[in-house]
């Protein structure tokens, strides 16, 4: 899993994602694949590429995080949000401030002691313009170094944890990446007729800016979005609402209406033949979350479906996934994509 724990250590916060991909990209050319960006910077790693019959296979790249808005006279260091933050999280965490001469900055974000706050304060999630970080250095060395603009990312914190699990901040989408990376590496010593792109985007915790390209550059007959989805294997959340889901037991095979029925019934057909263990879900809302929904309704409309791989503490420093289900997902992937080749070679209904 080197790959998977080097784009770990490498940030990516939204908008700020070129050196993640450069590690996608390098990947890609080491294992003789081509790959190109687009104007996004999106990654476009392509098998067959002359096969009229394309299908994509996307995840993102981009993780949560920071970006400078304001330096105060004593040196403090205050952040607005890139992506979805859980501000109840923020308070001691250590950080990097990126700075424009590639300078890497470490800083702690700060917070007033729960002594001096007031009884109603104490249970709330503060304000990030509440919090700020405190890099340890003078004055004047914060603002010979620090611009407003810099982008800020958790410091890496990559570790196993009991039998199976990886923990880290940025599991939200970096499994993903790891996945297609693996499915584009192990596909790549096979005879395919069909083409097969693996596609990084960018800004997806940020509006899914960047999936709003990756159709135009592809053109694909299908799409596959690998994602994150809520593992509800832990207390206090509904199994009711977001499914019985659980790490250990396979990716997360997803109906709502970016997913098209007919690949979802394939993927299951697959999954079943192969014996590979999936979990099933419907989302609490029918539409987005993911690119999986922009990706669909892009050009003239694609056929789409969404993969998600079971984590639990999303959108925290601490994310937890399993290993196994990063290897079924990838044989799932990998099994599915080889049946569609078979049957375009055959000239057989596609499902």
């Amino acid at each position: 899993m080197y790959l998977l724990e080097h784009l770990l250590k490498v940030p990516s916060v939204s908008g700020f994602e070129d050196k993640a991909v450069k590690c996608y990209e390098d990947f890609m050319h080491e294992h003789g694949i081509d790959a190109f960006r687009d104007a996004l910077d999106n990654c476009y790693a392509i098998i067959n590429p002359k096969a009229e019959f394309r299908l994509m296979l996307e995840a993102h790249i981009d993780e949560i995080g920071f970006q400078v808005t304001y330096i105060d006279d004593s040196g403090f260091v205050y952040i607005r949000q890139n992506g979805g933050i859980d501000r109840a999280c923020v308070p001691g965490s250590q950080v990097y401030i990126h700075t424009l001469n590639e300078e890497l900055v470490l800083g702690i974000i700060g917070k007033s002691p729960i002594h001096v706050l007031k009884p109603d304060e104490r249970g709330k999630a503060p304000e990030l313009e509440d919090l700020w970080i405190d890099t340890g250095l003078p004055v004047e060395i914060v603002k010979e170094k620090v611009s407003v603009g810099d982008f800020v990312s958790f410091a890496p914190n990559f570790k196993y944890i009991g039998d199976y699990g990886i923990t880290s901040k940025g599991l939200d989408d970096k499994v993903g990446v790891y996945v297609v990376a693996e499915v584009m590496q192990r596909l790549s010593e096979k005879h395919l007729d069909i083409g097969v792109y693996g596609v990084v985007a960018v800004q997806e915790e940020v509006g899914c800016k960047g999936a709003k390209t990756c159709i135009a550059n592809v053109n694909p007959n299908m799409s596959v979005s690998i994602d994150v989805g809520f593992a509800t294997d832990v207390p206090n959340i509904s199994k009711k609402k977001y499914g019985d889901i659980a790490l250990g037991k396979g990716p997360v095979l997803n109906h709502h209406t970016d997913c098209n029925r007919g690949m979802v019934k394939l993927l299951k057909t697959v999954a079943d033949e192969n014996n590979i263990k999936i979990q099933m879900a419907a989302n609490p809302i029918s539409t987005g979350g993911t690119d999986t929904a922009s990706l669909q309704v892009s050009g003239k409309g694609v056929k789409t479906l969404l993969l998600s791989i079971p984590n639990r503490y999303m959108h925290t420093q601490v994310e937890m996934c399993d290993k196994r289900d990063l290897e079924e997902t990838i044989q799932l992937l990998i099994s599915w994509i080889l049946e569609m080749d078979q049957r375009v070679k055959n000239n057989e209904t596609i499902y």
